[in-house]
């Protein structure tokens, strides 16, 4: 198997010794790309992939060479119906000269007479002629009408306008111009002219009673001397708000004012003193804004100013069952605490998602009432133990505390118990080195790779998760590696462990091959291996 790059090479003007073009034909080499180059071993020659390969703009592949191009042309239609050459090539090979190219128009006869190329590929003659005359038509007049230049120009037509005015009264008429009618040239050639009657004149006297309805309601009328009412206006009280009296006859009214009791529904904003003048109990549906701070004692205090004199005064509010949230601290059926108050953990367990043990304290950052639901963020969660340390997805799902390093990649820095740990130099748990050796031919048989040899292919392939039994090998990447996951670099195995390049695969799994190309014996390279 070839190593497949997937990248230009760039050898920094370095020679390449030895090299061979890829041997082929021109039925089994496919598809090429502009530039591709390839030994045809049934021709005997080099070839190269070009955008046009045949004069017609279709791509493929032509000779390399001296001769290549065209390389035989001849020319021997002298003489022909349309078009002659007066230098004639018989063959030629890399430039080409036809010659030159005159057109023939006397298709075997001789003609005196001026001819042209048809459509059907046929001369024929020109018929020509010329204009005599150039005659007058309807509304079009001709000066110099047999030439050289005739004008021609519209005959001009003439309007005179009238004017006159009317003043008509009721029962009397008028006419006007309903319609014009034009030809197909534009000019007008009727009128029709429409007499319009005005209707006769009509006296109306109007009144506007007042007419009672039902409650708190008034109505004004519209009402013609003749006929019916005509339109009408009701004025709709509103209780509590808007009170509506009437008296009703031709020359009534209607009176607006409030009732007694007023009901006001939104914003009531004064710009003097509310002075309640009852001695009873005043009550409030909504809030009631009043200043930030109060000036005398008899002043009412504003939420904000009595939270500002007991801000930090939480008080311990006894022990929380993290195993069964007793009391409630989550969820929809949560108690009431207050900004400050806090819990300590009796029974550990696991607060949201977060692990507490045994005198842990849980504080509220706000106010938090019963049945709300609160989010995690309301709360703050002190840790009053040494837990060890646990994994997660995300730092919140992670339990912190204390925790234990492998001494194998990871050393104290320093001097010691100052808890200040670090990556060992050169012990990166996440690479590894193996020789390309063969449990097949090691007693016992005991490796993570296997050798075989196939079609003139040697393949080393490495189980990147096996474990040995018997410690007789290390674990390269343990259970969980994925093939996928790993770089490898080849290398010599003994100095000067020069860096070579060999077919690199990898499986869906933990299995990767290293692949050469010709009989490779185990133990001569081994492989650098990285999991990212």
């Amino acid at each position: 198997m070839a190593i497949n790059f997937l990248n230009t090479v760039d050898l920094n003007s370095i020679q390449i010794e030895n090299i061979v073009p890829e041997n082929a034909n021109a039925g089994t080499i496919g598809a090429g790309v502009l530039g591709q180059m390839y030994f045809d071993t049934a021709q005997d020659t080099m070839m190269q992939y070009v955008a046009d390969s045949d004069g017609a703009g279709n791509p493929g592949y032509i000779e390399i060479g001296t001769t290549s191009g065209v390389e035989t042309f001849s020319n021997t239609n002298v003489g022909s119906t349309y078009v002659d050459f007066s230098v004639v090539n018989a063959s030629a090979i890399g430039d080409v000269n036809i010659g030159f190219a005159d057109l023939n128009a006397v298709d075997g006869t001789s003609t005196a007479a001026d001819r042209f190329l048809t459509k059907a590929n046929k001369w024929a003659t020109i018929p020509f002629g010329d204009i005599t005359a150039v005659l007058a038509g309807t509304y079009i007049n001709v000066d110099n009408s047999t030439g050289p230049e005739p004008t021609i120009n519209h005959d001009l037509t003439t309007r005179t306008d009238t004017t006159s005015t009317a003043s008509p009264a009721s029962g009397a008429t008028f006419t006007a111009i309903d319609s014009v009618t034009t030809n197909t040239t534009g000019h007008v050639t009727a009128l029709n002219v429409k007499t319009v009657t005005l209707p006769p004149e009509i006296d109306t006297t109007y009144t506007l009673p007042v007419t009672t309805l039902a409650g708190n309601q008034a109505r004004i009328s519209l009402t013609p001397s003749a006929g019916a009412v005509a339109s009408t206006v009701d004025f709709i009280g509103t209780a509590g708000r808007i009170a509506i009296t009437k008296q009703v006859q031709n020359n009534g009214s209607v009176t607006i004012n409030m009732p007694d009791d007023v009901v006001i529904i939104n914003n009531l904003q004064l710009g003097g003193e509310l002075d309640a003048q009852g001695t009873g109990q005043h009550a409030f549906g909504g809030q009631v804004t009043i200043p930030l701070v109060p000036t005398a004692a008899s002043d009412a205090a504003s939420k904000q100013y009595v939270l500002d004199q007991v801000a930090g005064n939480g008080s311990f509010q006894g022990g929380y069952d993290a195993a069964t949230n007793s009391p409630a601290l989550s969820g929809a059926s949560n108690v009431v605490i207050g900004n400050g108050d806090f819990y300590v953990v009796t029974v550990k367990g696991t607060f949201f998602t977060l692990a507490v043990e045994v005198g842990d304290f849980i504080f509220a950052n706000t106010d938090i009432a019963a049945g709300s639901s609160p989010p995690v963020t309301d709360y703050t969660v002190v840790i009053a133990d040494a837990n060890l340390g646990g994994v997660g997805a995300t730092s919140a799902a992670t339990e912190k505390g204390v925790v234990g390093f492998d001494s194998q990649y990871f050393i104290e820095v320093d001097n010691p118990n100052t808890g200040f740990i670090s990556l060992a130099p050169q012990k990166n748990p996440y690479g590894a080195k193996q020789t390309l050796d063969d449990k097949g031919s090691l007693t016992p048989a005991e490796s993570p790779v296997t050798r075989t040899f196939l079609n003139g292919l040697t393949t080393f392939e490495i189980d990147l998760a096996a474990v040995s039994a018997t410690n007789l090998f290390p674990t390269l990447f343990g259970p969980n590696a994925l093939a996928e996951n790993v770089t490898a670099e080849v290398t010599q195995n003994v100095s000067p462990f020069q860096t070579v390049y060999a077919d690199v695969t990898r499986s869906g799994s933990a299995s990767m091959s290293i692949i050469f190309s010709g009989n490779v014996a185990v133990d001569v390279y081994r492989v650098l291996l990285t999991h990212v």
